[in-house]
C-alpha cells in the first residue's frame, strides 16, 4: 500500500456509492462527477490501497481489499457526516481531509501558528482552511481573543468527530498493510495501575513474539484521562481495571 489513503475523501466516497450502487456511472451521478473522472478517482484510490478494490470479472464484487476497507470508511463517514450534518448539508461534498487536519490541529492548538507548525505548514494555509470550512458552514468556528484562537462548540464537536473518523481510516490502512503481511503503524494501549503491575508485560512479550515488526505504545494514567484519550482516538485500546 502506497499510503495516503485519507488524503482524498471524496475518494473514499466514491468508492462506498460505487459498492452501493453496483454501477460506477450511478456512482460518478451521485458524486457529481464524469464517468471519466470517476474511472480516475478510482484509479487513483486503488494505487493509495495497494491493488484492485473490485473485481471487474465478477460483477463487481469487492475483492478481499475491498472488504477490508469498506467496514472501516463506512464507519468513518458514519461519524464524520453526522458532525457536518449539525452543521451544513453541504459540507460532507466539500470538505477536504485538509481542512480536517487544520480544525483539528487548530482546535487542539488554539493558535494558527502552533497548529501550522504542528501541520508543517505556514500559518496562512491554515487560515485559508478553516476560512473555506467557515464559509461553507456559513458560521464562525473560531473567534480570535487576547489568548489566541477561541474554538466554537460547533469546532469542537466536529473536530471530535474528525479525529474518530481519521482514527478509523488510519485503521483501515494498517488493515490494508495486513493483507500484504506488513505491519502498519503503532497499537497505541492505554494502561491502568493494575494492567501494568500485574499481566500487562507478560502479555506485551507474548505479543512481540507472536508480531515482532509491530510497534506497541504503551501510555500510562488513570481512568478519567485514559478514558478521555481513547474517547480522542489517543489510544487504541485501555487496559486494567
Amino acid at each position: 500500500m502506497s499510503g495516503g489513503l485519507p488524503d482524498n475523501l471524496r475518494h473514499l466516497r466514491l468508492f462506498l456509492a460505487l459498492s452501493g450502487k453496483g454501477s460506477l456511472s450511478a456512482a460518478a451521478a451521485l458524486m457529481g462527477l464524469s464517468q471519466p473522472a470517476a474511472s480516475q478517482a478510482l484509479a487513483a484510490l486503488e494505487r493509495r490501497a495497494g491493488g484492485p478494490l473490485f473485481a471487474r470479472r465478477m460483477g463487481g464484487a469487492l475483492t478481499p481489499r475491498g472488504l477490508a476497507l469498506q467496514p472501516r470508511v463506512v464507519r468513518a463517514f458514519a461519524i464524520l457526516d453526522q458532525g457536518f450534518a449539525d452543521l451544513s448539508p453541504r459540507l460532507w461534498l466539500t470538505t477536504s481531509h485538509a481542512q480536517l487536519r487544520a480544525l483539528i490541529a487548530t482546535v487542539n492548538s488554539g493558535s494558527f501558528a502552533l497548529a501550522a507548525a504542528r501541520l508543517g505548514l505556514k500559518p496562512p494555509s491554515v487560515q485559508r482552511a478553516i476560512a473555506t470550512l467557515e464559509a461553507e458552514a456559513g458560521r464562525t468556528l473560531f473567534t480570535r481573543t487576547a489568548q489566541g484562537m477561541r474554538a466554537s462548540r460547533a469546532a469542537h464537536s466536529l473536530s471530535r468527530a474528525a479525529r474518530l473518523a481519521l482514527a478509523e481510516l488510519a485503521q483501515a490502512e494498517a488493515d490494508l498493510a495486513a493483507i500484504d503481511g506488513v505491519a502498519a503503524g503503532p497499537i497505541r494501549v492505554g494502561a491502568l495501575p493494575l494492567a501494568r503491575a500485574a499481566w500487562l508485560p507478560a502479555a506485551l512479550a507474548a505479543f512481540r513474539r507472536r508480531c515482532p515488526g509491530h510497534a506497541v505504545s504503551i501510555i500510562d494514567g488513570d481512568y478519567g484521562a485514559l478514558i478521555g484519550a481513547l474517547q480522542r482516538a489517543e489510544i487504541d485500546l485501555m487496559l486494567g481495571a
